[in-house]
């Protein structure tokens, strides 16, 4: 595979973005304090104010009173990942699949559904601006670690900024917008490794200007599993005077370039589990993504702020799998245009007598997406197999209220609704088919939460979401009922002292016509009837000490077909568990300052087993457990690293059946990777 640019050239550009610019002169740091935006510190578990634009300036919305995630800055810069979704993996609830094919990376999901992408369920966002693609998948493949200020998770279904998607909860990921200084980081280690980030923030009076360049070469842990993949970012902004207005704008480019190692046999995956079968050497793929956001924030007034953004988002990906010997080699190409306009509002009053907050919002999403298949040998094409042009226009509005009657109790309550238009053009036949439902999907959201104690919060949260299919799911002859999902949370939140934090979560999630992607390469889904997901989240973070901090999560989670569909065979199925969704998960961590310049975390990250298809006919499989260790060592303004991950050499993989047999893609074994970081 070749390289646009040697590496010691992509060194070179990474580290041209830490000098200052010709102009203005005038370019200063900010007075006093560390340099850079401030982030939240470390991993912590929050039930409060969720922000939804910029600190300073923006509306805020009501308070969402269910499971709420935070990872800071200063627990993502030193991580290192071949995919940015693996960032993800550490945080309480989430199930990583790891499917480690090239361009097909990996995807993430919640609230007992699986990461297969066949049901989509997950709002995914960089700085407010929609990545999930067309089909539903999460696409986080142009960030690096060292340019994300800080990833929020909200789980559940009590949040009313978002619909589509937003079945199982939302993750928000934002990046640096006003960084000021200068980053560097180099790393290199087992399986090939090379890698470089920079980032570098200028700031002259009320314009400020923020950069970052990333670059990541591996070879891989398996045979033809070498990937290159390199993002460029720009954010330039103009503040006001007292900071009551911020006009924004945001580019990004990535580009990536992976072979894929495709998938072993049972024997072969425990006998050599680095190899990559003979059929899958002309597999692999591309993915470009280029990006363009304004961003508008504004103090309209004493009571009322709002925060509006314009988008433009292009993916290009294009991809060769095979996944069997008997099977063909297929071409699959994804060119997807996603455009839009999101603005929210809010006005604060208290002439009621107690607080009342009033927050609204409306999004406009249009995405044109080109969906093409070609059967392949070695990558020359022998037939079409589909062509397919998806337009879709989602309007969405939400208004919502928080009323504080006492001190102690708060209720929120919001009303979200959405409609779609659009066709499917099948440009096989030229057959155009309407959207599937022209109908508005109506979503309430009502919490509560009780505060007998400075120290104690129960919480209760209802939220209806909706369903929509990806790719030709969206779409039918006859018009047909969107799936309605509803979620439902009780809540404990425990703060005996300043340094312990406990939260205790029940959750049920109930699903009326669930959709899922057929298995036959058609591209549409189809509904397997009721479904109903139960889990029990428990979060702990301890400050044990001035030196040493803990943190723990463990979830049990469920996922079954109540009512499967109507055909003669779906009886059989009524009480079976859905497939790939692991019955526990279990992370822990610990960070201890060993002295003022040294450094040492570890974290173990465990998952129970899952079935392997609806049938539960095929045993158990998925379970793992991997420990990881980070040392760190600052000197002046460098820090030296050393990551060991996987560190007992434990094995894991990700298995899937084909109708005929077990497909198994190994994981990667122990690896150690030293960094130098530098800040300016």
């Amino acid at each position: 595979m070749s390289s646009h640019l040697p590496l010691s050239s992509r060194f070179v550009l990474l580290a041209a973005l830490l000098l200052p610019p010709a102009a203005p002169a005038q370019t200063t740091l900010p007075a006093g304090g560390p340099r850079g935006a401030t982030a939240p510190e470390g991993t912590y578990i929050t039930l409060g104010r969720y922000e939804v634009a910029a600190a300073k300036i923006g509306a805020r919305s009501t308070d969402l009173l269910t499971s709420v995630t935070v990872v800071g800055a200063d627990q993502l810069e030193n991580e290192s990942t071949d995919y940015t979704l693996e960032l993800l993996g550490k945080i309480p609830g989430v199930t990583l699949t790891d499917f480690n094919q090239g361009v097909i990376t990996a995807d993430v999901s919640l609230r007992g559904y699986n990461g297969e992408g066949s049901s989509p369920h997950l709002r995914l966002l960089v700085d407010g601006i929609p990545h999930n693609l067309n089909n539903g998948y999460n696409d986080l493949g142009p960030l690096f670690p060292l340019e994300i200020e800080r990833i929020e998770v909200v789980k559940g279904t009590a949040d009313p900024r978002y619909g589509l998607n937003a079945v199982a909860g939302s993750v928000n990921v934002h990046t640096f917008q006003s960084f000021t200084g200068q980053k560097l980081k180099v790393m290199a280690g087992s399986f090939g490794v090379q890698e470089g980030q920079a980032l570098a923030g200028y700031r002259s009076g009320n314009f400020s200007q923020t950069y970052f360049a990333g670059y990541r070469h591996s070879d891989g842990y398996r045979d033809h599993s070498t990937l290159d993949k390199h993002s460029f970012a720009g954010k330039w902004a103009v503040t006001g005077d007292a900071e009551r207005w911020r006009l924004g704008l945001s580019a990004r480019y990535h580009h990536f370039d992976g072979d894929g190692p495709g998938y072993l046999s049972y024997a072969d995956s425990r006998r050599t589990p680095t190899a990559s079968p003979a059929y899958s050497s002309t597999d692999g793929g591309t993915q470009d993504n280029l990006q363009f956001s304004l961003h508008g924030d504004a103090q309209l007034g004493p009571a009322v702020t709002a925060s509006a953004k314009v988008y433009r988002h292009d993916v290009e990906r294009h991809r060769y799998v095979r996944f069997t010997a008997a099977g063909a080699q297929q071409e699959r190409l994804e060119n997807e245009l996603h455009s839009g306009a999101t603005f929210t509002t809010q006005w604060r009053s208290t002439d009621l007598g107690f607080p009342l907050i009033v927050d609204a919002g409306a999004e406009l999403h249009r995405q044109d997406a080109d969906n093409q298949r070609y059967a392949t040998a070695a990558r020359v094409r022998t037939a079409t197999t589909r062509n397919h042009n998806y337009t879709l226009d989602n309007t969405g509005l939400f208004l919502g209220a928080e009323l504080r009657p006492t001190s102690q109790f708060r209720i929120t309550g919001a009303l979200r609704a959405d409609r779609f238009d659009g066709e499917l053009l099948n440009r096989v036949n030229n057959a155009r088919t309407p959207i599937l439902t022209a109908d508005t999907i109506w979503q309430p959201k009502l919490s509560a939460a009780y505060q007998p104690h400075a120290s104690t919060q129960f919480y209760a949260s209802f939220g209806r979401a909706f369903q929509f299919g990806g790719g030709a799911a969206a779409y039918s002859a006859k018009p047909l009922d969107a799936s309605r999902n509803d979620g439902y949370e009780l809540g404990l939140r425990f703060t005996p002292t300043r340094a312990l934090t406990a939260r205790l979560a029940l959750w049920r999630q109930t699903a009326t016509d669930e959709i899922r992607l057929k298995p036959d390469n058609s591209g549409d889904s189809e509904n397997i009837g009721e479904t109903r997901r139960d889990g029990v989240d428990l979060e702990l973070a301890w400050r044990a000490s001035a030196a040493v901090n803990l943190w723990a999560s463990y979830t049990v989670q469920s996922g079954k077909l109540t009512n499967p569909g109507l055909r003669p065979a779906d009886a059989a199925l009524r009480g079976k568990k859905i497939d790939h969704i692991p019955d526990y998960h279990a992370k822990a961590g610990a960070d201890w300052n060993v002295t003022p310049a040294f450094t040492a975390s570890v974290s173990l990250l465990a998952q129970g087993s899952y079935q392997l298809t609806t049938a539960n006919n095929l045993g158990r499989w998925g379970s793992a457990a991997t420990t990881h260790v980070d040392l760190r060592y600052r000197y002046k303004k460098a820090v030296v690293g050393l990551s060991m991950k996987n560190v007992f050499d434990r094995y894991s993989e990700y298995v899937w059946h084909d109708g005929a047999q077990t497909l198994h893609s190994p994981a990667d074994a122990r690896g150690f990777l030293g960094s130098v970081s530098f800040e300016f």
